[in-house]
C-alpha cells in the first residue's frame, strides 16, 4: 500500500495534529479505488458501554462512535436497519486501518485483567504499530474520518506510555533520561507513588492535601444585619393571629400563600395591631410590608404547637423513657438523631470560613471524657461520591446511587426511624413545593422520594414554598427586604446561588438560614420529650466568593443551643443525642474548582460527629471505634450505615448465645437487606449499595481500606496519587489535543442528539494552533485548544484502578486510568467546563463516557439559551440536564 508512514521520515510531523486536511489524509491512507484489497476485521465491541446518565440522559449513546468518526450526521435512534449494517460495516473496517482505536487489538497488549498483570507495553515499537496501521482496510467514507483515525492513534499512544504507570512525559527512574528533547524530565507528579502502587495499596500516609490557600477576608463578606422585627404570633383560645405594629402607620399589606401571585392586601389596623389581630387560620407563613415602599418586610413563619408530654409534675421530660432493647425487638442506641447538612463547602474552607462554629466545636471538645456533654469526633478523610448533589444525597438518605434510586434496593433514613418510634423533620432548604408533591429541584432529595411515593419524606417539613415565593416577588419588585449586607456590597447582585439562581439571602427582616435554624429550634422544643430524629439543609455556601460570616455566627449559636444551652435554657436536644455536621460535597463551580487544589477540596467535604460522653463512655468499642476511623477513608455510604446503626444498634447480643461478638453480629445485621423486615413486615428486604460497601462509624473499619474497597468510584476519590500532564512535551501534547477534539465532538453529538442545535452553537473541530509542533512551541495550555475551547489544566489518575459499577450493583467496571481537565471557552473568559474522561474513552474513540459540568455561575448564559429551545418545541429527551452544561447560544 503506498503511502504508508515511516515514523523516522521528517514527514511524521506534518500528520500527528489532529486537523490535517484531506491531503494529509490520502498522502497516509490512499485508499480510493482500493476496495478490493479490503479485509474483514472483527465488529466493535458494545457490551460494556455505560449509561449516560453522568449527564442526566436516558438516551442510548450506541451511535455516538458512528457520528464521531464516520462523519455521518446526526442520526436518530430509531434508525432501520439497513443504516445499521452499514454502519457495522464501517466499524469491521476501522480495525485494519486505525488498530489503535480498540486497545484489545493492539499487538502485544491486551488490557490486564489483575494488578499482578504488567502494564508495560515496552514490546511494542512505534515501527510495529505504524506497520499494523498501514495495512490495506477499507476506510471511513469521508476524508476527514481518516484524519481523526490518524489523530486518535497518537492519542493511544499517550495512552500506551501511561500504561507504563509513568507520567505522560516521564518513564520509571531508571529511564528519565529518555525524554522528547534529550533532556532530564523533572518528575512532574502532584503525590509520586512507589514503582508499581496502585490505588488499593496507597496509604492515608502518602496523601498529603494541597492547601487551601483563598484570602477567605477578600471574599464578599455576607454578614446580615437583621431589621426591625415589626410583626409577631400571638396565641389566643388555641389559635395562632398575627400582631403587626408599623411604626407610625395605620395599615400594613400583607401576603397569604393561598393568595394569587404577588398580591398583598390591605389591612387596616387603627390600634396599630396591638389588638386589632390577622387570623392566620391554616396558613403556614405570611409575607408583611409596612408602607411606604418594599423594603419595610416580615416573613412569619406560624409556631409549633406547646410539647404534649408531661410528667407526674406536669413538666415535659427531657427525654422519653428508657426501654431495653431484645434480639426480638431491637431499640435505638439513642433518642434522638440530628444531622445539618452545609451543601457545597470543602472541608478545608469550612476550617476557614467557619470561625464561630469551630471555637464552638473546640469548647464543647474540651468537656469530652466527663459524664456530661459531647464530644465532637472529626473526620478528615471524608469522600464524596458524585458531583453535585443529587448522587450524594441519594447515597446518604437511601444508601443507593442515583442511577439505581428508582428501582434498586434502598433505604430511606425517615422511614427507618418512623418505624423505631421517632418523630421525624427534614428541609431541603431551598424553593419546592410551589406546583405540588412533585415540584421540588433534582438537587433537592424530596425530588427522589416523592416521585417515588407521591408524599414528602419525613412527617414534618419545614414549608419551602416561602423561599419560591420570596425569591418570585423579590424579581418581579412587589417584595424586598429590611436586613441588610455591610456597605459597600451590592445586595442585588450578591446573591445566592444554590437555593435558586439569584436569590437573596434575606426573606424579610432576616437571612434564609436563620428563618430555617428557628424552625428547627421550634420543632424540638414541641417535640421534646420524644424520640426525633431530623435531617436539614442549608445552601448559604453554595455560593463562590462569599464570605458568610453571619451563617457561620448564627450556626455557632444554634450548635449550643441544641448541645449545651444557653442564658439559662437547657439544651433543646435530650442527654442522649447524635448531632452530625457535614457536606454532601465542596463546592464544585466558580474559580475556587479552577485549579488541581480546587478539584481535591471539592472532593473531601466536611463531617463532625457530636455523641454523648456517657454514651461512649459506657461503650469502649465505639470508642475505640470513632477514634481509628478518624484517620480512615470513609464516604456517604458509612455515614449512611451509621443511622441504620443508631436506629437498630440496642441489642443484647453478648447474651443471646450467638459466638460473635457485638461488632461482628452488627456489621452482619445491618449490612443484610433483610434486618428491617424482621421486625416491620411491610420493610424492604433486598439490600442497598451502603449495605454491601458501607459500614458503621460504631464499628471499626479496616486500616487499610481504600476508595476502591469502601465503594468510592475511582473518577472521585481524592486519596489516590495524581499526575500532571505537562503541554510542553510531546506525548502529552498530542493526547490533549485528541481528547479536546474529543470533547468537542461529543458536545456537537448532544445538542444533535437532543434536536437543540438550531439553538447552541457547534463546537469547532479545527485545531488552533493548527499544527502539534507549534504547540509545543507555545508550551503551554494556551497551546492546547481549538477554535471554540482552551485547555486550562490537565491531570490524571497516577495508576488504573477498578471502580464499582453505579449501575450494575455488586460488579465492577474494567480497570481504567481517569483524566481529568479544566477547559475554557475562548469567547467567554469566565465559562469554565469540568471535563472526566477515562482510558477507554480514548483508546475506544467513544465519548458517552465523558463527563462535562459547567464550572461557571452559568444561569444568566443559560436561562435564554434555554428559553429558545423550549420555545422551539423541537427537544427531546431530559435535554435540560445535559446541555445546560455546555450550550452556547
Amino acid at each position: 500500500m503506498t503511502g504508508s508512514i515511516d515514523p523516522t521520515s521528517p514527514s511524521w510531523k506534518t500528520h500527528n495534529s489532529l486537523n490535517q486536511g484531506q491531503a494529509a489524509a490520502e498522502q497516509s491512507f490512499p485508499l480510493q479505488g482500493q476496495s478490493s484489497h479490503i479485509n474483514r476485521c472483527r465488529s466493535y465491541d458494545d457490551d460494556n458501554d455505560d449509561n449516560d446518565s453522568e449527564n442526566g440522559s436516558e438516551i442510548d449513546n450506541r451511535d455516538e462512535f458512528r457520528v464521531a468518526f464516520a462523519g455521518r450526521g446526526h442520526r436518530d435512534g430509531d434508525a432501520d436497519d439497513e443504516d445499521e449494517d452499514e454502519d457495522e460495516e464501517d466499524l469491521e473496517a476501522m480495525d485494519d486501518i486505525a488498530p489503535l482505536a480498540g486497545s484489545k487489538w493492539l499487538h502485544g497488549y491486551s488490557k490486564p485483567s489483575s494488578r499482578s498483570e504488567s502494564r508495560s507495553l515496552s514490546s511494542m515499537t512505534m515501527t510495529t504499530m505504524m506497520s499494523r496501521a498501514s495495512q490495506p482496510c477499507k476506510i471511513l467514507a469521508t476524508t476527514f474520518g481518516a484524519a481523526m483515525i490518524v489523530a486518535l492513534a497518537f492519542a493511544v499512544l499517550s495512552l500506551l506510555h501511561l500504561n507504563t504507570n509513568t507520567s505522560l512525559d516521564q518513564a520509571q527512574d531508571d529511564s528519565s533520561n529518555n525524554s522528547n528533547n534529550g533532556t532530564d524530565v523533572v518528575d512532574n507528579r502532584f503525590l509520586k507513588p512507589p514503582a508499581g502502587i496502585s490505588v488499593d495499596d496507597f496509604k492515608l500516609s502518602d496523601f498529603k492535601l494541597p492547601p487551601w490557600e483563598w484570602n477567605i477576608d477578600s471574599f464578599s463578606p455576607i454578614n446580615v444585619t437583621n431589621g426591625v422585627k415589626f410583626a409577631h404570633i400571638q396565641w389566643k383560645n388555641g389559635e395562632q393571629y398575627l400582631s403587626v405594629d408599623c411604626p407610625r402607620q395605620l395599615n400594613y399589606l400583607y401576603h397569604f400563600p393561598s393568595f394569587p401571585k404577588n398580591e398583598f392586601r390591605d389591612y387596616l389596623t387603627a390600634s396599630q395591631g396591638i389588638d386589632d389581630l390577622l387570623h392566620l387560620g391554616e396558613e403556614p407563613f405570611v409575607f408583611v410590608l409596612c408602607p411606604p415602599g418594599i423594603n419595610n418586610a416580615n416573613l412569619v413563619f406560624r409556631e409549633f404547637d406547646a410539647p404534649e408530654q408531661v410528667d407526674e409534675n406536669g413538666s415535659v421530660p427531657e427525654a422519653p423513657p428508657h426501654i431495653e432493647g431484645t434480639m426480638e425487638a431491637p431499640r435505638p442506641l439513642l433518642d434522638d438523631v440530628v444531622m445539618i447538612l452545609v451543601d457545597a463547602v470543602s472541608r478545608a474552607k469550612f476550617l476557614h470560613e467557619m470561625k464561630a462554629v469551630m471555637a464552638t466545636i473546640a469548647k464543647i471538645n474540651s468537656t469530652a471524657g466527663g459524664e456530661t456533654g459531647h464530644r465532637i469526633f472529626d473526620f478528615e478523610h471524608f469522600n464524596v461520591l458524585g458531583q453535585n448533589s443529587p448522587p450524594n444525597k441519594a447515597y446518604i438518605y437511601s444508601g443507593q446511587s442515583i442511577e439505581n434510586i428508582k428501582h434498586g434496593p434502598k433505604h430511606w433514613v425517615w422511614d427507618v426511624y418512623e418505624e423505631q418510634g421517632f418523630r421525624t423533620a427534614h428541609t431541603d432548604g431551598e424553593c419546592g413545593g410551589e406546583q405540588g408533591v412533585h415540584d421540588y429541584t433534582s438537587g433537592a432529595i424530596t425530588f427522589e422520594y416523592s416521585h417515588l411515593f407521591g408524599r414528602i419524606p419525613a412527617q414534618y417539613q419545614m414549608p419551602q414554598t416561602g423561599w419560591c415565593e420570596n425569591h418570585n416577588m423579590h424579581v418581579s419588585g412587589v417584595w424586598g427586604r429590611s436586613c441588610s449586607l455591610p456597605e459597600g456590597v451590592d445586595y442585588k447582585a450578591t446573591l445566592m446561588g444554590g437555593m435558586r439562581w439569584n436569590t437573596p439571602y434575606c426573606a424579610g427582616e432576616m437571612a434564609i438560614h436563620e428563618h430555617i435554624m428557628e424552625n428547627l429550634e421550634g420543632w424540638l422544643a414541641s417535640t421534646k420529650g420524644k424520640r426525633r430524629f431530623a435531617t436539614y439543609s442549608f445552601m448559604d455556601t453554595h455560593s463562590p466568593d462569599h464570605h458568610h460570616v453571619s451563617f457561620d455566627v448564627r450556626f455557632a449559636t444554634f450548635i449550643e443551643n441544641l448541645l449545651v444551652g444557653r442564658d439559662g435554657r437547657p439544651p433543646l436536644l435530650s442527654p442522649k443525642s447524635a448531632f452530625v455536621i457535614m457536606a454532601d460535597h465542596g463546592l464544585h463551580y466558580g474559580r475556587e474548582t479552577y485549579t488541581f487544589e480546587g478539584f481535591i477540596h471539592h472532593k473531601i467535604p466536611p463531617l463532625f460527629v457530636a455523641l454523648p460522653n456517657q454514651f461512649i463512655n459506657s461503650r469502649p468499642d465505639f470508642l475505640q471505634a470513632l477514634e481509628q476511623n478518624q484517620n480512615r477513608i470513609i464516604s456517604h455510604l458509612d455515614l449512611h450505615q451509621t443511622f441504620l446503626h443508631l436506629a437498630y444498634g440496642d441489642m443484647p447480643v453478648e447474651k443471646s448465645g450467638t459466638s460473635l461478638s457485638y461488632t461482628e453480629y452488627m456489621a452482619d445485621f445491618i449490612a443484610n437487606g433483610t434486618f428491617r423486615q424482621r421486625f416491620h413486615p411491610d420493610a424492604p428486604s433486598e439490600t442497598s449499595y451502603a449495605q454491601i460497601y458501607g459500614r458503621s462509624l460504631l464499628l471499626p473499619i479496616d486500616e487499610d481500606r481504600s476508595c476502591h474497597s469502601g465503594g468510592i468510584p475511582n473518577d472521585f476519590c481524592a486519596f489516590q496519587p495524581f499526575l500532571d500532564l505537562d503541554p510542553s512535551k510531546q506525548v502529552d501534547a498530542t493526547f490533549l489535543r485528541g481528547a479536546l477534539v474529543l470533547l468537542a465532538k461529543r458536545m456537537n453529538f448532544l445538542t444533535q442528539r437532543f434536536h437543540v442545535d438550531d439553538v447552541c452553537h457547534p463546537s469547532s473541530l479545527v485545531m488552533e494552533p493548527q499544527s502539534l509542533q507549534a504547540a509545543l512551541e507555545i508550551g503551554t495550555f494556551e497551546g492546547i485548544g481549538t477554535e471554540d475551547l482552551v485547555m486550562e489544566t490537565a491531570y490524571a489518575t497516577a495508576t488504573t484502578s477498578r471502580m464499582p459499577s453505579l449501575l450494575q450493583q455488586g460488579q465492577e467496571r474494567p480497570e481504567t486510568r481517569i483524566f481529568y481537565f479544566m477547559i475554557r471557552d475562548r469567547h467567554r473568559a469566565n465559562r469554565r467546563y469540568s471535563v472526566t474522561m477515562t482510558e477507554d474513552d480514548v483508546v475506544k474513540g467513544k465519548g458517552d463516557g465523558i463527563v462535562i459540568q459547567q464550572m461557571s455561575a452559568y444561569a444568566e448564559e443559560w436561562y435564554p439559551c434555554a428559553k429558545r429551545i423550549a420555545e422551539g418545541g423541537k427537544a427531546v429527551g431530559q435535554w435540560r440536564s445535559v446541555v445546560k452544561h455546555f450550550c452556547v447560544c
